[in-house]
C-alpha cells in the first residue's frame, strides 16, 4: 500500500493547496465518517444494504485520513498535537470500525476480542515504532490493509446475508468469523514485521 500511499499524496497536494479547513479538522471528519460507518456494519445485520452504505463512508474517512497528512505537509502546518491527534482518532476508528463489523456480522466474542487485541496491538507498536526510531515506515502491514479490508469484507457480507449463507460452517466457524480469523493473521504478520523491522532499525544504530 506504501506506492498508493505515495500516489494520493500527489494527487492530493493540488487540493490540499485550496482546503480551507485545518489538518485537525479533517482528521475529525475522517473520524466521523468512520464512525458512521461503523454504525452502518451494526444496522447490516437488521438491512443487509447497509453494509453497502458502510463502504460509502469507510472510503471517505480513508481518503480524509490521507487529506490531513497532505495539508498538513503542503501548508506547513505540521505539529505534534496534530500528529498526536491523528494517531488517537485513528486507533479508535479502528476499533470503531471492526466491532461495528464483527457485531453486524454475528461473529463470536472470543474472536471479537482476539482480533481487538490483534489490530491494537498492530497499531501501538506502528506507533511506538515511530516513537523510538523516529522514523516512519509503510513497507509493514498496519492500518491502509486494515481499511482496504474493511472495504471489501462488506461486499461479503451482503452477499452472504443476502443469499442465506450467513449461518454457513465449516469447521465451525461462519464465513465471516473466517474472515475474522484473516484479519487476525494479517495483524499478527504486522506485528512480527514490525519487530523485525525495529531489530533491523537498532543494528543500523
Amino acid at each position: 500500500m506504501n506506492v498508493w500511499r505515495e500516489r494520493l499524496g500527489r494527487w492530493f497536494t493540488p487540493l490540499a493547496q485550496r482546503v480551507p479547513l485545518s489538518p485537525n479538522a479533517i482528521s475529525l471528519i475522517a473520524f466521523l465518517l468512520n464512525a458512521i460507518g461503523a454504525w452502518c456494519f451494526v444496522y447490516g445485520a437488521r438491512d443487509p444494504r447497509a453494509f453497502l452504505v458502510a463502504i460509502v463512508f469507510v472510503s471517505l474517512g480513508g481518503l480524509a485520513d490521507a487529506l490531513d497528512g497532505v495539508v498538513a505537509r503542503v501548508k506547513g502546518l505540521m505539529t505534534r498535537y496534530g500528529d498526536f491527534l491523528d494517531h488517537f482518532l485513528d486507533r479508535v476508528s479502528d476499533t470503531l470500525l471492526l466491532v461495528g463489523w464483527v457485531w453486524g456480522n454475528g461473529v463470536r466474542p472470543w474472536l471479537v476480542v482476539s482480533a481487538l487485541v490483534a489490530i491494537s496491538l498492530n497499531g501501538y507498536i506502528g506507533t511506538q515504532l515511530e516513537a523510538t526510531f523516529h522514523q516512519r515506515n509503510y513497507d509493514t502491514v498496519g492500518r491502509a490493509e486494515f481499511v482496504l479490508g474493511l472495504i471489501v469484507f462488506p461486499i461479503v457480507s451482503y452477499i452472504l446475508a443476502t443469499s442465506g449463507w450467513s449461518a454457513a460452517r465449516y469447521a465451525t466457524l461462519t464465513i465471516a468469523e473466517w474472515m475474522t480469523a484473516l484479519l487476525i493473521a494479517f495483524a499478527l504478520l504486522g506485528i512480527a514485521q514490525r519487530f523485525a523491522l525495529a531489530a533491523k532499525l537498532e543494528r543500523q544504530r
